[in-house]
């Protein structure tokens, strides 16, 4: 049997995740028993196993940027300058006001926008090639008009950015193949 880390919740259905350090979660409801909890990560088996290989390969291939804190500090001064920039010149194409442009250090998000209108980045989109940061930014902006992933969403950034699709899916590629790790300065 697989180990897993057990989340119960007031949730109504199983749950499976493989997380990026190759660890597995189950969330299940309160009341569900363990014995149906193993026989579900039992039946998965092959599929979390799969999972942890690529996860496995993706490691070994990954590229690693050590950055210090002073440097670290570096990049938000630059990102800020810079990505509000961008998301001036998207805006005034896009027709879409904005609030404030905000750097912060997230790990798992390029950017997010708040009903506010203000735009957070995470200072690690200076690592990336220029077009997935106008990427990041074309989505951001969108959301001042759908606050949503829905298809008038995803219409509003192609009319921006017809080629976004494969620009999302280097992105994707882009966050599994680099990691960034900040030392003392």
């Amino acid at each position: 049997m697989l180990e897993y880390e057990l989340v119960r919740s007031k949730r109504k259905t199983l749950a499976l995740y493989v997380r990026r350090d190759g660890r597995v979660e189950v969330r299940a409801p309160l009341r569900t028993s363990k014995a149906y909890i193993d026989d579900f990560v039992l039946q998965k088996q092959d599929w979390i196993e799969g999972i942890q290989n690529k996860l496995a390969i993706r490691q070994t291939t990954k590229r690693i940027i050590q950055l210090t804190t002073k440097e670290e500090a570096q990049y938000k001064k630059q990102a800020k300058a810079y990505l509000q920039q961008k998301c001036q010149a998207f805006s005034e194409e896009m027709g879409f006001r904005h609030g404030e442009v905000k750097i912060n250090s997230a790990k798992t998000r390029w950017g997010s926008c708040n009903r506010k209108g203000d735009i957070n980045f995470t200072y690690r989109l200076m690592l990336v090639p220029e077009e997935l940061i106008d990427y990041v930014v074309v989505h951001e902006l969108a959301h001042r008009k759908e606050m949503n992933h829905s298809p008038g969403f995803w219409s509003i950034v192609e009319q921006t950015m017809p080629d976004y699709k494969d620009r999302r899916k280097k992105l994707r590629e882009y966050e599994h193949q680099v990691e960034l790790i900040i030392g003392p300065s």
